[in-house]
């Protein structure tokens, strides 16, 4: 049974919404789907969030819950096993050098055409360009894809990597804040947000201004679930939905952050806000959910040449294009 709030939610984004021009159906029982999202519930995927409160997935006839792991590397891995997961989140890197070590998983859209990964610093360190990190203490979380894109960003630039300390963090912003590392690296909308908000001055290097130029967050299936026409059925309609929970955030940011707070009110608002608007800009671009061939051979010859791939792979590899 829908909650009373969930009916006021889903009236109050559909009337944000264009009226659909066909309609829709709820089939009398609903195919279950258990979405893997590659971390927590934060506004990166607020798409996934708020196509389940406006009903874009009941209209369709699915029953969506949401499951969560650490990152997109073992995202890309539990979808690529197919059990109990066949379908969700991770990103573009982690697609290509999973499907280079074997996974059968390929990308079904792409939500952010650029990775939104950022090396953030204290403002008054003046750390701003990839070789001011020399001298300095970089944390890195274990098996986060982050890594890879910090080895894309030394590759890049040919840093000499021997001169930057580096130290095992958990995903904790205050290590940065307690002066424990001088550098900590992770999504924009995430942590380097959440200070932002709480009025700390931080400078950010963004990763996709000096040389790491790939897909990053995006929808991937698994490849014997595709092939299976029940499930290949599903999957279309998850992507549907999804894109119109982020149409609304790209579209309107301030809306999407003030329901997605009555979601998850346990998120101090004001990060919600900064986070919503940079994802909102992360969106812009192409259409949203939009993977391309150029795309995705800008994405696989950056992780060639930079050497992060286990072995050659192609477009067809690693994408279903239409």
């Amino acid at each position: 049974m829908i909650s009373s709030r969930r009916i006021v939610l889903a009236g109050a984004l559909a009337s944000l919404l264009p009226a659909p021009t066909i309609a829709q159906t709820v089939p009398d029982v609903a195919q279950k789907v258990d979405i893997l999202l590659d971390w927590k519930a934060l506004p990166t995927f607020a798409g996934f969030y708020l196509a389940r409160e406006m009903g874009a997935f009941e209209r369709r006839g699915l029953e969506v819950t949401f499951s969560e792991t650490q990152g997109a590397i073992s995202s890309a891995e539990m979808i690529g096993s197919g059990k109990p997961y066949w379908i969700g989140s991770s990103s573009g890197i982690a697609t290509a050098i999973g499907r280079s070590r074997g996974q059968p998983i390929k990308s079904l859209a792409v939500y952010y055409a650029k990775t939104p990964t950022v090396i953030y610093t204290r403002g008054e360190d003046r750390i701003a360009h990839p070789r001011d990190l020399y001298g300095k203490t970089l944390g890195l979380v274990p098996g986060s894809i982050t890594n890879e894109e910090f080895r894309a960003l030394i590759a890049a630039n040919r840093l000499d990597r021997s001169k930057i300390r580096e130290t095992t963090v958990s995903w904790n912003a205050y290590d940065l804040v307690e002066k424990k590392v001088d550098a900590l690296i992770d999504y924009d909308e995430m942590s380097p947000s959440e200070l932002i908000a709480e009025g700390r001055r931080i400078t950010m290097i963004r990763l996709s201004d000096f040389g790491v130029k790939a897909y990053s967050l995006n929808l991937i299936v698994n490849d014997d679930a595709w092939a299976d026409p029940v499930r290949r059925e599903i999957a279309r309609k998850v992507e549907e939905a999804v894109q119109e929970g982020y149409n609304m955030v790209r579209e309107r940011p301030a809306d999407a952050a003030s329901h997605f707070s009555r979601i998850f009110p346990r998120l101090a608002p004001r990060y919600v806000d900064r986070s919503m608007a940079t994802v909102s800009q992360q969106l812009s671009g192409p259409p949203t959910g939009q993977q391309t061939r150029a795309g995705w051979e800008a994405t696989i010859s950056t992780l060639d040449s930079l050497g992060l791939l286990a072995k050659p792979v192609t477009v067809e590899d690693v994408a279903i294009l239409d």
